[in-house]
């Protein structure tokens, strides 16, 4: 098989920033709702720090 220079980052670079992007700002999303007040005490939160039983 020949190889044939076929360009792939030049054309493909606006789809792989723009998911970048997107990655990036729901993962910010997440973070922010797990640290909101409405979701911080829920039991499936899993950055919620479980209260010690008496």
């Amino acid at each position: 098989m020949r190889a044939w220079p076929t360009p792939f980052i030049r054309p493909m670079w606006p789809f792989l920033a723009g998911g970048a992007l997107t990655f990036y700002m729901v993962a910010s999303a997440q973070s922010a709702m797990l640290q909101a007040p409405v979701y911080r005490d829920d039991p499936r939160n899993p950055r919620r720090v479980p209260v010690a039983a008496h």
